[in-house]
């Protein structure tokens, strides 16, 4: 009878959140139906939460879109209903233009670009990507747009569109000093979409409690077989594909004006994923030698260098966690000390242009997972297997191919059904639940909660690579990634 009960309202739910999704397919028709003037004469004025005045939303539930009418001004018979009109029409305009990604050759063009053209492309860009980021993040089924962080990105977008509308090129100081508020403004984004994610989570779990025997709903669970899932997780990677574009298109642009002070703040910020450990923890004293750069790509790209760099980040952290030595990591067969030792500036034939910042964040939430399984599993006493990278040369082991990397741990390995999920932003590859947790042993807010092998394969297939993961459960783990 119990079960019974529970099935009954199970089903009670999902019609309610059936109900909802019609009412949310509604109101964003309209939304979008603002474009033009017709609908102007014949709908209601919506304004997007966040782009001014003070909102109540349309009577949809929490789970429903972040969509809202400006009911204080109407009441009050004031003017600033018209900015929300107008920044509705500015994004339904801008969103329907073409938007695509960059190439490296793209990036490298704009070098031969005036300043004043660069700046000009660059808000005509902005307006474009984040007018699309907004329609995005807002047409999410399932109530995922409704979650608290969730509506913060949508709000911080919004009000880059404001200030950019406010600043435009035509003023290049203040322009510039709007690029580089909107750069810092999103710095903290990938922590907002792992909040947002987490509280979906928890709110899919309790709206469907299991019935009998069967698990506790999770979300990476059905993201090969729900539709609704499958189009959250296919915004996200839509979103983060343009974030991407957004923040590197700024930090190029920018950078390639040397002689202006402001770039050393961009070139700064560009390092936000770069969390490099302190001088003293290096294990060598080893001198990075001088490279090429061109804006925000580096001309002399060494895997093999970012690689080790970004190894010591992870050794670093999960030294602090677990309170003992990580894995010593071997490249090409030789302990990363003594392949730097060897001389890595012989193949300058191997070296070519690349964001390396992107590559960096790969390599590094690769080892730290490494890292990760191979500790649990010697556990606190344990000797832990080394971990292994293989940069391989089509004619030689000794020369390096730094166009393709794998990567190799003897950790726990992933079952058949969990390799399933690892791509899922709802999948996490941590045991670590309480995010507290994890940040007090140092490790940052994408780590855990599924955003850091997926916005690696982002950042790769960014460029035209790929990343790829075979695994064998008590065995380890090979990651291959392809540049």
């Amino acid at each position: 009878m119990r079960a019974q009960q529970q099935v009954h309202r199970r089903c009670r739910a999902i019609t309610v959140w059936s109900r909802q999704q019609q009412q949310h397919r509604a109101c964003f028709s309209a939304t979008c139906a603002l474009s033009s003037l017709q609908a102007r004469r014949r709908l209601p004025e919506v304004a997007w939460r966040g782009a001014g005045g003070s909102f109540e939303t349309l009577g949809i539930s929490r789970r429903g879109l972040c969509i809202a009418t400006d009911t204080s001004a109407q009441m009050a018979g004031a003017a600033p209903l018209g900015l929300g009109n107008d920044m509705l029409r500015h994004i339904a305009e801008h969103s329907q233009q073409p938007f695509s990604k960059y190439s490296l050759e793209d990036l490298l063009r704009l070098q031969e670009f005036s300043p004043e053209e660069r700046v000009l492309h660059l808000d005509s860009v902005l307006h474009v990507g984040i007018s699309k980021i907004v329609l995005l993040l807002q047409d999410l089924p399932l109530g995922f747009t409704a979650q608290s962080p969730i509506r913060e990105v949508i709000q911080d977008y919004v009000q880059d569109l404001r200030d950019l509308r406010k600043n435009p090129p035509e003023d290049p100081a203040r322009f510039q000093e709007c690029i580089l508020a909107i750069f810092a403004r999103h710095r903290g984004m990938l922590g907002q979409i792992a909040r947002g994610l987490r509280e979906f989570q928890q709110e899919i779990s309790e709206s469907f409690l299991p019935v009998a025997d069967l698990k506790m709903t999770r979300l990476a669970d059905l993201s090969a077989t729900v539709p609704a899932v499958q189009k959250i997780e296919r915004a996200l990677d839509e979103f983060f594909t343009i974030r991407t574009t957004l923040r590197l298109l700024i930090a190029h642009c920018l950078q390639l004006n040397p002689e202006d002070p402001n770039t050393s703040e961009i070139g700064h910020a560009m390092h936000e994923l770069m969390q490099r450990i302190p001088n003293s923890n290096r294990s060598d004293g080893a001198e990075m030698p001088q490279v090429r750069q061109v804006g925000a790509i580096c001309l002399d790209t060494r895997p093999s260098l970012i690689l080790i760099e970004a190894y010591r980040h992870a050794q670093f952290m999960c030294r602090r966690r677990f309170d003992k030595d990580p894995p010593e990591l071997m490249v090409n067969g030789m302990p990363a000390h003594e392949f730097l030792a060897a001389g890595f500036d012989t193949h300058v034939d191997n070296h070519f242009p690349y964001v390396d910042i992107h590559l960096y964040f790969v390599f590094f939430e690769v080892l730290k997972n490494a890292l990760l399984t191979s500790m649990r599993k010697t556990g606190p006493d344990g000797e832990c297997k080394p971990i292994h990278a293989s940069l391989i040369s089509g004619t030689s082991l000794n020369a390096e191919n730094e166009r393709t990397v794998k990567i190799t741990d003897h950790g726990e390995g992933i079952s058949r059904e969990e390799m399933r999920k690892v791509w899922s932003y709802f999948h996490s590859t941590t045991k670590t639940k309480d995010p507290r947790e994890q940040e007090s042993a140092g490790f940052s807010t994408s780590g855990g909660r599924g955003l850091g092998l997926a916005v690696s394969r982002v950042l790769v297939r960014y460029f035209g690579g790929e990343i790829d993961l075979h695994s064998i459960p008590r065995k380890g783990t090979d990651v291959y990634i392809y540049l």
